[in-house]
């Protein structure tokens, strides 16, 4: 749609938005103990392996400006008087194993809810020694996330000195291949150039990363999604990367996509949307995993993606054992004839309106209203 760069002002128009919007001042919890744990298998390549993740409790992303992500909202983000000391984080990350067993997990995830490497979210000192204690364990690996740009030469070379011979697993939310959804659609401070640069970086020193696509970005219709996501797909196996995570998107409070989503200009995308890509994705023998926690969430406050109350909960748990099993055969008996009826009139419609229009509509409409500009 355009190549990448530019904008400036209508993503600083949305950055303002997206920052505004958000709750200010979040107190979530003590800093003694993790915000989540959970236990569960993942599928790397085809080998199962047994999986514990870990969400630290932090001060959140420094780059929270993007349209769809509640991430911020589920730590101390916008807490100004909030020190995350790497006591703090060293302690969160040992109180997990005082009735459990390290060595008892193939992968050990690590998230703080934003960027891992970013100094400012997580001290370096905190990052050593959960490196050394992963490290000394029987664990095979360890995952964190962090958006590229932090992922540096110093930050890779303090991996290589404390995690031993333990392979690091790096998710980067690349959320699109096309520049104008990534930069503007999702207003994501990610760019192409920048994942590069963080691939060949991990590949050299003999580390891997797991790149997450978004699965309806605000603003694109349910037919540019499709179009989009497969895009996505190519151009990651174009250069080599095929460790890929389809991220359908939920509604969530504070945020824009929610803003859009009251004034009827957004809906999740439908469940039979994954399907449909799955299927699309497997006939171009291609190979991704879903997300299904994004999809199947108990939130009463967001709004998931779904089909009709009789095929959600079956849809659900084929994609769940296809991202477990990897077997296209998984989803082949699904069928509802109500939703992929009208999965096909989504898929017909077509809006000529640009997308920088379209998004530009909206922020318009947005400041007019609050800003009163």
């Amino acid at each position: 749609m355009s190549t990448e760069g530019g904008y400036g002002k209508i993503r600083a128009d949305l950055s303002k938005i997206a920052l505004d919007i958000r709750p200010k001042n979040i107190l979530n919890g003590s800093l003694d103990e993790p915000e989540l744990v959970q236990e569960y298998g993942y599928n790397d390549g085809g080998v199962f392996n047994s999986r514990i993740k870990i969400y630290l409790r932090s001060r959140g992303c420094v780059s929270a400006t993007c349209t769809m992500c509640p991430m911020p909202h589920e730590t101390n983000y916008g807490n100004l008087n909030l020190q995350v000391s790497s006591d703090n984080y060293v302690e969160q990350f040992n109180s997990v194993f005082k009735e459990r067993n390290i060595n008892d997990y193939d992968i050990v995830c690590v998230y703080n809810s934003g960027n891992w490497f970013a100094n400012q979210e997580v001290p370096p000192e905190a990052r050593v020694k959960i490196y050394k204690e992963i490290g000394k364990s029987k664990s095979r690996s360890m995952m964190v996330q962090s958006l590229p740009q932090f992922i540096t030469p110093k930050t890779i070379e303090e991996v290589r000195q404390n995690l031993g011979d333990k392979k690091l697993i790096v998710g980067i939310g690349l959320q699109s291949a096309d520049d104008v959804v990534r930069s503007v659609c999702i207003n994501t401070t990610c760019t192409k150039t920048q994942f590069e640069s963080a691939t060949k970086l991990l590949n050299n020193n003999g580390y891997s990363l797991e790149t997450y696509i978004m699965i309806k970005p605000p603003f694109l219709t349910e037919f540019e999604t499709v179009n989009d996501v497969i895009g996505s797909i190519k151009y990651l196996e174009s250069i080599g990367q095929r460790n890929i995570s389809i991220c359908p998107t939920r509604v969530s409070e504070g945020t824009i996509v929610a803003e859009l989503s009251k004034r009827g200009m957004y809906e999740p995308p439908s469940l039979w949307t994954v399907v449909k890509i799955l299927k699309t994705v497997h006939q171009e023998e291609l190979r991704v995993r879903v997300a299904c926690l994004d999809i199947d969430g108990k939130d009463t406050k967001t709004i998931y993606p779904k089909g009709c109350a009789e095929c959600t909960p079956k849809v659900l748990e084929a994609l769940k054992r296809y991202s477990s099993t990897g077997k296209i055969s998984e989803l082949n008996n699904l069928s509802c004839k109500h939703c992929e009826a009208e999965l096909e009139e989504k898929l017909a419609k077509v809006n000529h309106t640009p997308l920088i229009e379209r998004v530009n509509q909206f922020v318009q409409e947005y400041r007019a209203e609050v800003y009163k500009q």
